[in-house]
């Protein structure tokens, strides 16, 4: 499985990526996409949570990150893993929920 990781930038904008590599003063991602709050129109109180290409205009798949502009990496929440496994063909992580009789 791919090691989708967090990144949280000095400007508060989140990143989901693959991570390559990383060292004391870079961190390489492959697919890199942005966490978008998106408005729901119905209910402006409870809006949409996406993904969305990290350099939209661009056809470079990895890139590298300074480390100065990062304040945080974290482990995602499942299904923001399995959200972006589904946009590039990763395997989907099935829920932790124990069903019971």
């Amino acid at each position: 499985m791919a090691n989708v990781t967090l990144i949280k930038f000095l400007g508060g904008e989140e990143v989901l990526g693959e991570v390559l590599s990383e060292d004391a003063t870079t961190i390489t991602v492959k697919n890199p996409v942005r966490i978008v709050v998106i408005p729901d129109q119905l209910n402006p109180k409870t809006p949409q949570v996406g993904l969305a290409p990290y350099l939209q205009f661009s056809e470079t798949k990895e890139l590298t990150f300074n480390r100065n502009l990062v304040i945080t990496t974290a482990t995602p929440l499942t299904e923001f893993v399995n959200q972006y496994n589904g946009l590039f063909g990763g395997i989907q992580i099935p829920s932790s929920k124990i069903i019971t009789p």
